[in-house]
């Protein structure tokens, strides 16, 4: 059997070898370019980096970052700022906070109205805001972002929208929201009302202001349009009326739905609600800012904040060209720049002893 075996084994025709030439063609296919730039021959400059450069280059940027840090902190702390908490504003000897967390005002759209006394101890000169701020609202959930339909924003649709907007897409009656999703339902809607107690006792004035312009002019001109229709659509559930009763040329009239449809990025936040007016006919007490005294605010309570543990402020502000009061970047600078200068120190006592102990070794040898 080991005979025949050996026999067949060599019967069997041997596989031809591949021509040299294919082994050739083929190595010269992926040999890669022979150029300065493929073989990494272009001229090069390593720097070596050494104690003397490191500490110049640290003192250089210490030395332009805490100046550059202290005049931004500067700049930012000049804007005048007035922030109220109204949380716990009452009605009476009622929290407003408790009563619109009820069922009957919830499911009414009620509105629980107080006053808040707010005192400037200092002029507010130049152009003045008026901002809403929450806190502990997390409007940077996943899902919260995505529950909006752009194209329904924009005009291009106003039914079969996406799926991102449930449970807010679709009424139980086959009535689409409009607009549709979780930011539009949730929109901010406390309402002010703000006036200035003369200091002779005579009265009180109403500080004029407006909604045009606190929206980006980029949002309004591209995210959102005028819609022509409101066939077969339905207002938002937590919405007292519709959008197209909020404004006649909304979405993009509605600058109040513009600035909360762009979500904040942290859980407390800000919002522009108003700027003042400062070249009202109406009276020129306030044509070069907010004069110092007392003044009354007067708000309509209707958002609820218990369900998130979050508060509501109203803030009174100025800005500059670096804009509103954040110190944040200023102290950035400062950090950094102060770090850079500590290593520079540092790398110089480095730079500083192993010079000695080089010396030292040198005349032992």
């Amino acid at each position: 059997m080991s005979g025949s075996a050996a026999v067949a084994a060599s019967a069997e025709p041997e596989k031809p070898a591949e021509p040299k030439e294919a082994e050739a063609d083929s190595g010269a296919v992926r040999k890669p370019n022979d150029s300065r730039f493929h073989q990494q021959r272009l001229p090069a400059w390593q720097p070596l980096l050494t104690a003397k450069p490191a500490f110049c280059l640290f003192f250089i940027i210490g030395i332009v970052f805490v100046p550059l840090g202290a005049f931004l902190l500067t700049t930012s702390q000049s804007v005048e700022e007035i922030k109220t908490d109204y949380t716990n504003c009452k009605n009476g000897s009622s929290f407003c906070l408790a009563l619109v967390s009820t069922p009957e005002y919830y499911a009414n759209f009620q509105s629980c109205q107080c006053m808040v006394d707010i005192k400037l101890p200092n002029n507010l000169t130049g152009q003045v805001y008026a901002y809403y701020a929450l806190t502990n609202f997390y409007q940077n959930h996943r899902r919260y972002v995505k529950s909006r339909d752009d194209g329904q924003l924009q005009g291009t649709k106003m039914d079969n929208l996406l799926d991102d907007c449930n449970p807010y897409r679709q009424s139980p009656s086959g009535q689409w929201y409009a607009p549709c999703g979780a930011i539009a339902n949730s929109l901010f809607n406390d309402t002010f009302q703000l006036f200035y107690n003369r200091p002779d006792g005579s009265g009180r004035v109403a500080v004029p202001w407006t909604s045009t312009g606190i929206a980006w002019d980029s949002d309004r001109a591209r995210k959102f349009a005028r819609i022509s229709s409101w066939n077969n659509t339905v207002k938002p559930v937590n919405w007292p009326k519709s959008a197209k009763e909020r404004n006649a040329d909304a979405y993009q009239g509605d600058e109040e739905l513009i600035v909360w449809m762009r979500t904040a990025a942290l859980p407390s936040f800000r919002k522009l609600h108003r700027i003042i007016q400062h070249d009202s006919a109406a009276t020129n007490l306030f044509k070069d800012g907010l004069p110092a005294g007392n003044y009354s605010l007067v708000v309509n309570y209707a958002y609820p904040v218990s369900s998130f543990a979050g508060t509501k402020s109203f803030i009174l502000t100025t800005s500059t060209w670096l804009g509103g009061r954040n110190p944040a970047l200023g102290i950035i600078y400062l950090v950094v720049g102060s770090l850079h200068v500590i290593l520079g120190i540092i790398f110089v006592g480095v730079f500083l002893y192993s010079r000695k102990k080089h010396k030292v070794t040198l005349t032992n040898f």
